[in-house]
């Protein structure tokens, strides 16, 4: 057990978990405007072997392993997470307008399971401000995740919800290594269901053609078993030749097939999603079904679950270009990073894998020689 564990996390426990997380941010913020600390966080973190290195949508990464959005809504910790040893930070969900989110309480943990149930319903600062905090250097290509601002007088309806996306990606992509477009935030409701009608979809692309993408564009989707469906989303994305990839969303609500020990009637109380090691089997199930549909075609992100070497490398060899993670800092602090990262070069020594990208590069000769099979009808 390291000091974050034995020290911190008790100290940070007693506390409400929505003003636990804001002071974890608000000192990442203030370490991050030191050099001398940022230089300290990269020592003692960061794991540089080049059998970790890949890439995402062209963008060449350090290692596998991001930090997932949700963590740093509104940028304000960019210098300091990107010296925490991650390949890539994603922030956000930013929306074209700041929004004031769900009212409190809307953070919860359950310890038992080591996770978090999330209903914060995307406050951030609006796509201006963080535009501003994204103008200096970074250490580690950093995402931006847009999302439609969550405003209950401006729910879910025709072109504004394009408009606003738009106007986010405007103010951001220039700032941006790589955009994620989230297309159904689950802490949201008035919006999470918008873009079941794949026309929308279709709308929604179109619309941001138009505005000109110039960087990666993922697809952070609504999560579903259907494999029908997520078929039809893909030929939605064939038609846009800037979309790069998918990742995929928390589920809404409590979904029956949760691996739980806590009481489900006691996690029934919490308002919002679940995030962290009960949604891994989940989210790899998708991510499996996802990787056989669309071979090498897209580059895949995958967050669920990822709090040990074990649950990274299962999501690398089902498909992921790249795997992200944050509830497992709840729980185990930034040193789970290099955890992660030095447990991932001994599963690759032990399996006879050169490196990362090697993982990814078997994976789509497999899924592409199934494809073939399917199509002829052979399987």
């Amino acid at each position: 057990m390291g000091v974050y564990e034995s020290a911190v996390r008790p100290l940070l426990f007693r506390l409400d978990p929505e003003r636990a997380h804001n002071l974890t941010l608000a000192a990442s913020e203030l370490g991050g405007r030191s050099g001398l600390v940022r230089r300290a966080a990269a020592r003692a973190f960061t794991v540089r072997d080049p059998r970790l290195q890949t890439s995402l949508a062209g963008l060449p990464l350090g290692n596998p392993l991001g930090l997932a959005a949700g963590f740093d809504k509104n940028a304000r910790a960019v210098p300091l997470l990107g010296a925490l040893g991650f390949g890539h930070v994603e922030v956000g969900s930013v929306s074209a307008d700041a929004s004031a989110g769900n009212p409190r309480p809307r953070l919860f943990r359950v310890p038992q399971d080591e996770a978090i149930v999330v209903a914060y319903g995307v406050p951030n600062d609006g796509a201006q401000v963080v535009r501003e905090r994204l103008a200096g250097p970074r250490r580690v290509p950093v995402g931006v995740n847009l999302v439609k601002t969550n405003d209950p007088a401006r729910p879910a309806t025709g072109p504004a919800v394009y408009e606003d996306y738009a106007a986010s990606l405007d103010a951001l992509q220039d700032r941006a290594d790589y955009v994620a477009v989230n297309l159904s935030c689950p802490n949201s409701a008035a919006d999470r269901d918008f873009f079941d009608d794949l026309t929308r979809l279709d709308a929604l692309l179109t619309r941001l053609g138009e505005s000109g993408v110039r960087r990666p564009l993922i697809l952070k989707l609504k999560p579903t078993r259907d494999a029908g469906l997520l078929r039809e989303i893909v030929a939605v994305a064939d038609g846009h030749p800037f979309v790069s990839g998918f990742a995929i969303n928390l589920p809404a609500g409590k979904p029956a097939d949760l691996d739980l020990t806590v009481a489900r009637d006691a996690l029934e109380r919490l308002p919002g999603a679940v995030g962290g090691p009960p949604v891994e089997a989940f989210v790899n199930a998708i991510l499996g079904t996802l990787k056989e549909i669309v071979g090498d075609r897209y580059a895949l992100i995958a967050a669920g679950g990822v709090t040990t070497a074990e649950a990274a490398y299962s999501k690398l060899q089902l498909g992921a270009t790249a795997v992200q993670l944050y509830t497992g800092l709840v729980y185990h602090g930034p040193a789970l990073v290099r955890r992660i990262l030095t447990g991932l070069l001994e599963l690759l020594e032990r399996d006879g894998y050169e490196g990362v990208a090697q993982i990814n590069a078997s994976r789509s000769t497999t899924t592409s020689d199934a494809s073939a099979r399917t199509a002829t009808g052979s399987i």
